[in-house]
């Protein structure tokens, strides 16, 4: 009786033994998405994007596995064939560097998508799971590896994705990956934030998946799915696709024409007025710089929409902006007030003093302002250079504003000194000093010798030969 009692117990601890080993070594039904970088456009090096999918159709758990290169600042996936209502896996360093942060997101549009904390998401560590939730650096094979579970994540806010009897063998997704060092910038993303701010992706394709094939009916077979050749994931149940290379001018093309307005544009016009007198010239330099930053401003506001941080417009880069655009359209109005009246009336307005203090304002505030945006742009390294060529500007300014000054000066004391003999510096030999005749004191009234206030007689302002110096035969040389 009791070698039977044994012998049952033996074989009940054999039996659980192998159930264990089983659970733990088969790998859940997965569909995976395998894309190995061949030019470039994710990442450095023969290096691949891997995304591998589970549900449990028991409790709309979503399991995932997830990798990519780590010079990337972040990796995503999302359910759906466009952004816009897509839900998002986004994974990213955490702060330590070698961690991973996933939060799950939503997309409104062709724009960063958002933090969405109905879902609940964990990490998992389990057996068979290489370099879990880490970001490895092993030279050109450097990954971030994500392994985790989404808890009832088949429907969000606006969308769903079909499961059981409605799954679909060709579900359309989208993948993504941020800019990084690849493209000769680096991966400086690493946050615990669930709502860190992201930049633009630097890659971005789409792939299906055989939904039927990552489905499993309860939650003994449900989990992260494993490599499915040795340690290694092989694309199964999906589709392929080549990923394209993004790059977004628009927030670099602001950059660069605010600058050349605030920096060469607006202070050379103030120099052809300050320097040369010419008021049209000043007028048509300083049009061109108000366009140009009318069309950089707006170009600002659509960028500004595509990312969270910025679509509040409460940093002071945008405050500061769009202050500077209605100093600006003040400047242009005053501007123009006050040169009417001018020439209307030829006298100095007050309009005119306050645009010529104010101009020189709001140039000032424009070159402040410039590497306040470098930074919130996510590129300080551009301030150290900008200070450069700022300073080297006003070098090149204060140059031409008083080298101008001093050449003035001079051709103005010339003149003074040509004109204290005679008219325009020409004597004429009956008039003057050592000249002979009635006046040799100085010209007569009619040659303008006691200013140009004595009026001609009617006779003489009828004829105008009348009024002008005697000509006198020259004598032959």
């Amino acid at each position: 009786m009791l070698s039977l009692t044994l012998n049952a117990l033996l074989l009940a601890l054999s039996f659980f033994r192998l159930s264990s080993a089983a659970t733990t070594t088969s790998s859940p039904p997965a569909s995976i998405f395998v894309y190995t970088n061949d030019n470039g456009n994710i990442g450095a090096g023969n290096q691949s994007f891997v995304f591998a999918l589970n549900i449990d159709q028991s409790t709309s758990d979503v399991y995932i596995h997830m990798s990519a290169p780590a010079g990337n600042s972040w990796m995503g996936v999302g359910f759906g064939s466009v952004m816009q209502d897509s839900f998002m896996f986004i994974a990213y360093p955490s702060s330590n560097g070698t961690g991973v942060t996933l939060s799950p997101r939503v997309a409104t549009g062709h724009n960063e998508p958002s933090y969405y904390s109905d879902i609940h998401c964990n990490l998992v560590w389990e057996g068979g799971l290489p370099n879990s939730n880490e970001v490895t650096s092993q030279g050109s094979a450097s990954a971030m590896y994500l392994d985790a579970v989404c808890h009832n994540a088949t429907q969000w806010s606006n969308g769903a994705l079909p499961i059981g009897a409605s799954a679909s063998k060709t579900q359309p997704m989208i993948f993504a990956v941020g800019p990084g060092s690849h493209g000769g910038g680096s991966s400086t993303l690493q946050s615990d934030d669930l709502s860190a701010g992201i930049a633009r992706h630097s890659a971005y394709g789409a792939f299906t998946l055989d939904i039927t094939q990552a489905t499993s009916k309860d939650s003994t077979t449900a989990g992260v799915p494993r490599p499915n050749s040795g340690s290694t994931y092989v694309a199964s149940a999906a589709s392929t696709s080549t990923p394209k290379a993004d790059h977004n001018p628009a927030s670099a093309i602001h950059g660069l024409v605010m600058c050349l307005s605030f920096v060469i544009l607006f202070p050379l016009g103030a120099l052809l007025l300050r320097t040369l007198n010419r008021v049209m010239l000043h007028a048509i330099v300083q049009g061109i710089g108000f366009f140009l930053v009318c069309c950089a401003s707006a170009g600002g506001i659509v960028v500004s929409f595509a990312y969270n941080r910025s679509k509040s417009f409460a940093s002071a880069h945008q405050i500061i902006g769009i202050l500077l655009f209605l100093a600006l359209l003040a400047q242009l109005g005053l501007g123009i007030l006050h040169h009417r009246i001018f020439k209307k009336e030829q006298r100095p307005t007050l309009l005119g003093k306050i645009h010529r203090y104010l101009g020189p304002a709001i140039i000032l505030f424009g070159i402040i302002n410039a590497p306040i945006g470098f930074a919130f742009a996510g590129n300080p390294h551009l301030v150290i250079p900008y200070i450069v060529i700022v300073v080297l500007g006003i070098i090149v300014y204060i140059c031409i504003r008083f080298g101008a000054r001093i050449c003035y000066r001079g051709r103005n004391a010339k003149r003074q000194a040509a004109n204290r003999g005679g008219m325009d510096g020409y004597q004429y030999p009956q008039f003057g000093p050592g000249g002979q005749g009635p006046y040799s004191s100085g010209p007569p009234p009619a040659y303008g010798g006691r200013g140009d206030d004595v009026p001609l007689r009617p006779y003489e302002s009828q004829h105008s030969g009348l009024g002008a110096p005697p000509a006198y035969p020259r004598p032959m040389v």
